[in-house]
């Protein structure tokens, strides 16, 4: 719903004739354009402050769906006051009757951008946004709201600030709001969309969204853990497949690759694992809520944060199903994982031992058959 994260990027000129003119807002320049609206920098007339406008097409301005749409993005926005939610402080209306939705100004760049820039991130700074962004998942399932459209360039990765950079969702404009989850929830569609309808990128789209079935929260941690292989290995699961309808019928139909094969770094097979499970087909062997993912990937990174004497392997019984860790895929580094080393050099130290006490033998038994 209008232009995603990478619109917040763009340096396009304004137009000759101010867009938020009868508003509280005077346009500065016009950030970027999409399919369905424009991203504007404003700022307030009277405050000076510095804000991003998301404002619907002319051409739309007439479909009340979209109106509707705007009017959920902006209160669900409003009610999730979350560190890796965008903020927004206003919704209104232009002159030729647009809704415009007024959020923070964010520095920075999407995650599309970052690693298509650098490849792919390290294990623990992947971890480490990707426990952000289910934060901010658990905060709108809370409310009631499934986003429906996690994908690269609607995460927006903000400037350091105190040395650490942060994750921020953004644009909710193709939310589903589920009936009865909570009071605070905004009011739904008033027709909600039809089943078999296909709502997001198809690329990142969960088994039960391709399949065009209702989804809930645990679409959006399928998207996520995508989002966690896309760090990872700077690609998705299924690249190879370039068709939309090909790529639906894989992630509704096709088990995915570990991260591992595809990887250019060392993956420990607990992180395959945790992946794997968040990206089954049945969402009811998933994670259950997104502050079940987090939990997991957090002792993960905990563990990794020990020293290697300290580190205990994960009970990944408890998580993989029978053969999941071995699916055909291309060879995996050869950079050896942190969890084979040690049990390497304790091979290697017994096989030494051995030979060694073999040799001791042989020269004892030719010491007592000389004259």
């Amino acid at each position: 719903m209008m232009p995603d994260a990478s619109a917040f990027q763009s340096t396009n000129p304004a137009s000759s004739s101010d867009v938020f003119e009868g508003t509280p807002y005077r346009t500065v320049t016009r950030l970027a354009a999409g399919g369905m609206g424009e991203v504007f920098l404003v700022t307030h007339a009277q405050l000076g402050r510095t804000l991003a406008a998301k404002v619907l097409h002319a051409r739309l301005a007439a479909d009340p769906r979209l109106i509707e749409r705007a009017r959920i993005e902006a209160q669900s926005l409003a009610r999730l006051r979350h560190a890796n939610i965008v903020a927004v402080s206003g919704f209104g209306y232009t002159k030729d009757n647009r809704p415009y939705i007024i959020m923070e100004h964010l520095r920075g760049r999407t995650l599309g951008e970052e690693v298509m820039a650098i490849g792919h991130m390290p294990v623990l700074e992947a971890v480490r946004f990707t426990s952000q962004l289910l934060s901010a998942l658990a905060a709108a399932h809370e409310l009631g709201v499934v986003h429906r459209d996690i994908k690269p360039s609607n995460i927006f990765l903000c400037d350091a600030v105190d040395g650490e950079r942060t994750l921020k969702v953004l644009d909710f404009g193709v939310v589903r709001v589920l009936p009865d989850a909570s009071e605070q929830a905004p009011e739904p569609l008033a027709v909600p969309t039809d089943s078999g309808v296909l709502m997001g990128t198809p690329r990142y789209l969960s088994p039960e969204g391709a399949l065009g079935q209702r989804v809930d929260g645990r679409a959006d941690l399928y998207a996520a853990a995508l989002m966690l292989y896309y760090m990872l290995t700077g690609r998705g699961p299924f690249d190879e497949i370039s068709r939309d309808t090909a790529v639906l019928v894989a992630h509704a139909y096709q088990n995915p690759p570990a991260p591992s094969l595809f990887a250019k770094q060392a993956i420990r097979p607990e992180l395959d694992v945790i992946l794997l499970k968040a990206l089954r087909k049945d969402p009811v062997d998933r994670f259950q809520t997104a502050v079940e993912f987090k939990q997991a990937l957090d002792r993960f990174a905990a563990m990794l944060l020990c020293p290697p004497a300290l580190q205990e392997t994960a009970l990944i019984g408890d998580l993989a199903k029978p053969g999941e860790l071995s699916q055909p895929g291309p060879p995996q580094s050869s950079a050896p994982s942190a969890a084979k080393k040690p049990t390497a050099l304790l091979s290697r130290a017994i096989a030494l031992f051995i030979l060694f006490g073999l040799l001791m033998a042989a020269i004892i038994a030719w010491t007592e058959r000389s004259p």
